[in-house]
């Protein structure tokens, strides 16, 4: 059909003359083809409408179900939500409507009980609000009086949490830490055992003093620093023997002694690479092959970085295990330890000596470390593995700049302290027992208080150095933020509880029924059902939580028992090494992105777990004594 521009000018074809061709068409029986065609074009199009239709409903009725699940999945998330929330308070309410038949206050206490337990457990709020409910309930329902609970929240020894937390703060704010951390890198050296080694001495030693969080948040960039420099050295070294390689060869090639025949250059293998007992015609020996070290085949490749991923692996793991672990070596590491310190200082009238404790603490503290090393060592390593520089640790360190006045104001501030700790109590010096003979009360807060003072006073700068700089002083107001107010309301609502459990009389039955557990068993089996249990539910409730309702209870079952129940539960406290979840530590090693949770953090975790129960167990039974004599039971 031939196409004109009459009528039109854009050279389209004249509708007009179409429509009588097509009806002529219509009208010829010879055109029979034609006129079929065009419908079949007409069906054809109104197929495909009706198809893009059909599609468009389709996908508006799968974005409709979709909308729809995101809807129910929140709605059921809401509903589980608001069902965990009110699950405590609905207990509370009617075992108080129980004990309305009857005298005492034990039910309502035991609603409290189980009302912050569940909300502590399924955190279902921050757990520091969580420990507001017994400072509201108790004195509402005649427990306790307003004054003897909201004192609970700042008592001596939550006072040396929060000095802790201050001097902690000045060794963040100068560098101290991260200083000593290479300094201990250094000295350990920078093959893959060494930095192993150095990672979970730092750690472990670090997190004695300082919170698990802080310590962790520190070490897991500096470790991930050596793991990258060591990932850069084994990829460096492949490319150094490709280019041997080639020169090598390309050396041959050139040399005019020796040219390269097809006979010859069937004498290299699949790489490339000559085979050492190829000869020449001549009878002398081809250039030597590529060293052992410089394998260039893609599976050798392949396991070497595997290799060097499997090492940073375990180098996470090593920060996260040993902050846990060096926490439980004083009393101040970590909060399940100031738990202790409250709940023994109640029963038995005066908490543990600063050096007892330490000195039990830090024996468990090598033997879990020193299993650990083993362990990572074992699983995590390979003689593969290429050797770190010390350069990358020097640049670090110099960057640092030199060690400046406050540093050195923070270094002696922090021994005096550890020195006026460790001899408050005999046998060494003794200095509190002294004073509390001439009537003083004395604490472990007070030198750290002492010492924050101190700090307060001093400028960050040398005052006796001509300087145009002008500074602040080493501890400052800011320090207060950096205080986990969260954990120190959690330390107060643990204590508030416990009173409310002792002064309502719930606490004899629980007592009553522990004694009779411990006398229908052995003396090494209740220890390790207490540790047992304790390890793993910590690992789905926070260790201070747990530590908080466990202690309290676990302090009364006798005078001379604190090895079966009280240290024992402690030490499980800090054993939570399966999940994430469980711990900061945890947390911020997975937060790397090196490792999985199945099944580097399971298996791994699971391992140190049962480690950690017999361990725990044996130390309890058969050190414990060798420490605190006048509050243990020996075997």
């Amino acid at each position: 059909m031939e196409t004109t521009s009459s009528g039109n000018g854009r050279g389209e074809p004249d509708t007009g003359l179409m429509s009588d061709v097509v009806l002529e068409a219509v009208e010829d029986n010879n055109s029979n083809s034609n006129n079929n065609g065009v419908h079949i074009e007409e069906e054809d199009l109104g197929q495909h409408v009706s198809l893009l239709h059909a599609k468009e409903e389709e996908g508006d009725a799968v974005e409709t179900a979709g909308s729809r699940r995101k809807r129910r999945r929140r709605r059921l998330k809401i509903a589980t939500n608001l069902a965990i929330l009110f699950a405590g308070p609905l207990v509370f309410l009617v075992l108080c409507f129980v004990q309305i038949a009857t005298s005492g206050k034990e039910l309502p206490t035991t609603g409290v009980l189980f009302w912050v337990a569940w909300w502590w457990v399924t955190e279902i709020l921050p757990l520091g609000f969580t420990a507001f409910v017994p400072a509201l309930v108790l004195p509402l329902i005649g427990v306790c009086t307003t004054e003897a609970v909201t004192a609970c929240y700042l008592n001596p020894t939550i006072m040396l949490f929060v000095q802790s937390f201050l001097l902690a703060s000045c060794v963040r704010k100068y560098n101290l830490h991260k200083r000593v951390a290479l300094k201990v890198m250094l000295v350990t050296g920078t093959r893959p055992s060494g930095i192993l080694l150095g990672s979970m001495l730092i750690t472990a030693v670090l997190s004695m003093w300082m919170s698990n969080t802080a310590t962790s948040a520190m070490m897991v960039p500096l470790v991930m620093s050596l793991y990258e420099t060591l990932f850069q050295n084994q990829k460096r070294e492949e490319r150094s023997c490709e280019m041997s390689t080639q020169a090598r060869l390309q050396a041959y090639q050139a040399s005019d002694s020796f040219p390269v025949t097809p006979e010859k250059t069937s004498g290299m293998n699949g790489s490339g690479q000559h085979s050492t007992e190829h000869q020449s015609s001549g009878g002398v020996n081809m250039p030597a092959s590529t060293p052992p070290s410089c394998r260039t085949n893609s599976r050798a490749k392949e396991e070497d970085e595997k290799s060097v991923k499997k090492f940073g692996k375990g180098l996470m793991l090593s920060v996260a295990y040993s902050a846990s672990i060096g926490g439980t070596a004083t009393l101040i590491g970590t909060g399940p330890n100031l738990v202790l310190m409250q709940a023994w200082e109640k029963v038995y009238g005066d908490s543990p000596s600063f050096l007892g404790w330490f000195g039990f603490g830090l024996t468990y503290t090598v033997a879990m470390l020193s299993i650990l090393y083993i362990f990572l060592l074992s699983f995590f390593t390979t003689r593969k593995l290429p050797s770190a520089t010390s350069s990358q640790l020097r640049l670090m360190l110099r960057d640092l700049g030199p060690y400046s006045w406050a540093e050195r104001v923070v270094t002696a501030s922090l021994l005096v302290v550890m020195l006026l700790w460790l001899t408050r109590k005999k046998p060494i010096l003794g200095w509190g027992d002294a004073m509390k003979k001439s009537g003083a009360s004395v604490h472990d807060y007070m030198p750290a208080m002492a010492a924050a003072i101190v700090l307060s006073i001093i400028p960050e700068n040398n005052p006796f150095r001509k300087s145009s700089r002008k500074g602040g002083k080493i501890l400052e107001m800011s320090a207060f933020k950096e205080v986990s107010w969260g954990v120190v309301f959690l330390l107060g609502g643990g204590v508030a509880l416990s009173l409310g459990i002792e002064e309502s009389g719930l606490l004899e039955y629980i007592t009553s029924a522990l004694n009779y557990l411990k006398g229908n068993v052995s003396k090494f089996v209740f220890p390790l059902l207490i540790t047992t249990f304790v390890t793993f539910a910590t690992e789905f409730v926070s260790n201070v939580a747990m530590s908080s309702i466990v202690l309290p209870i676990l302090a009364n079952i006798g005078t001379k028992s604190a090895n079966l129940g009280l240290i024992p539960a402690t030490l499980a406290c800090s054993c939570a090494f399966m999940l994430p979840s469980a711990t900061p530590p945890n947390a911020l090693a997975y937060g790397s992105g090196l490792l999985n949770v199945f099944p580097d953090m399971v298996f791994s975790g699971l391992f140190m777990n049962c480690i950690g129960i017999g361990l725990i167990t044996f130390w309890s039974i058969f050190i414990a004594p060798l420490f605190f004599p006048e509050n243990t039971t020996s075997m």
